[in-house]
């Protein structure tokens, strides 16, 4: 089998390729060249793909298109429908790429399933939204992930504020993040309650298979930022069993909304008190979850995204239950970077299992809601449940970015 993997890839994936017998070859993205030479690899202009895949279709014959990086979902869905080959439709790809087409098509779903918003173009879209709700209201770019300059506002003032400082920086933040496109902006209801996701496959004819754990999440409020990261991702779910029914069914009707197929789906929902609401959708496995399941479920999540678009049968059934977490760091205080506080402690945990420090000693970190990713991620593993929590109570109270002021 001969796989193109779409714009952007990474060396786990190249190697899971390799390790499985596949040959690919990356349709790197153009704006990403360096000059350096690389393996398998075609540069391609996706400002001009009518054309480009002219060039595409000379390579040997490829059997799947898949993209793992969110601004390459409708590149790859466009390259699939050229190809011939099983992939999202167009329309899902820019519906899953799009918060503001995503939350109109939700808007058509038989039950409210995601909070009211108000695509914005200048300070009056805000003052209108405002009018007509209440606050908290929340700020985001359309078409970023990771958070990046999502904001909660508590008022008019805040909420102004926001939209300016994103405009301010945007320009540098998309020129690293999204380089082909440009910012827009929804406002949107605050969700009050908890938030979790689940993955899914969805094959030809739509048909979604969800994975048996739902993720609990703590964002940077939950703990006490004032930033609207996801600071922790930890499966089993501490749902009740009827809130997890619950919570399926609306993930189930999201796709559905979306018109998603031949492709995986990561579902973000807030529980809410009024039942659960969907947050977004990504056409793509969750961040680490490859990993997470894997560790806490023995499931092959890049296996059964290639089994989803090669219209193979799916192997998600949990081999084990054990639980797992990953927790991004973010500084409180943004600043220079200093170091993680009790590194060689939590080295130490028996549940450590891995961790990556992003910025050098003396780097400027920030917040996501300024553009800054995560200062460090953690994945901590146990068969043990008791150990695990203990561990986790202790990343939690004990390990943290340091910085100082500059």
């Amino acid at each position: 089998m001969h796989i193109a993997i779409v714009g952007k890839n990474y060396k786990g994936l190249r190697n899971y390729l390799k390790s499985r017998g596949y040959t690919y070859t990356v349709l790197r993205d153009k704006i990403k060249q360096d000059g350096k030479h690389r393996k398998n690899t075609v540069y391609i202009d996706f400002n001009d793909l009518e054309n480009e895949i002219r060039k595409i279709e000379q390579l040997p014959k490829i059997d799947a298109c898949m993209a793992v990086y969110e601004q390459y979902v409708e590149p790859c869905a466009v390259i699939a429908r050229a190809l011939k080959l099983p992939g999202l439709p167009i329309e899902a790809a820019a519906a899953c790429t799009d918060k503001s087409k995503m939350r109109e098509l939700f808007a058509k779903a038989p039950k409210k399933i995601s909070p009211a918003f108000k695509k914005i173009s200048s300070e009056n879209d805000l003052i209108e939204f405002a009018k007509n709700s209440s606050f908290p209201l929340i700020i985001k770019p359309t078409n970023l992930a990771k958070s990046l300059l999502v904001t909660r506002c508590d008022d008019l003032e805040e909420l102004i504020g926001a939209y300016n400082a994103a405009k301010e920086i945007a320009p540098k933040i998309y020129a690293k993040y999204a380089p082909r496109a440009s910012l827009e902006m929804i406002v949107e209801e605050f969700m009050e309650g908890s938030i979790h996701s689940i993955d899914a496959y969805i094959d030809k004819n739509g048909k979604v298979s969800l994975l048996d754990d739902i993720v609990d999440y703590q964002t940077g409020y939950d703990i006490g930022f004032d930033d609207n990261f996801h600071y922790s991702r930890v499966i089993p779910s501490k749902l009740s069993h009827s809130i997890q029914k619950e919570f399926r069914d609306v993930a189930v009707k999201a796709v559905e909304a979306l018109g998603m197929k031949s492709s995986a789906a990561h579902i973000e929902i807030i529980v809410t008190i009024e039942g659960p609401r969907v947050v977004e959708i990504g056409a793509r496995n969750g961040g680490y979850r490859e990993r997470m399941h894997e560790l806490a479920n023995g499931i092959d999540i890049l296996g059964n995204q290639l089994s989803t678009i090669l219209d193979q049968p799916l192997d998600i059934t949990p081999k084990k239950n054990e639980p797992c977490a990953v927790l991004e760091l973010f500084p409180k205080t943004p600043g220079i970077f200093s170091g993680i506080q009790n590194e060689d402690l939590l080295k130490g945990l028996q549940s450590f299992n891995y961790l990556s420090i992003k910025p050098k000693i003396g780097d400027f970190v920030g917040k996501s809601s300024q553009g800054y990713k995560a200062s460090a991620v953690i994945v901590l593993h146990s068969n043990d449940s008791s150990v695990f929590q203990n561990d986790l109570q202790f990343v939690n109270d004990q390990v943290c970015v340091t910085t100082k002021l500059v």
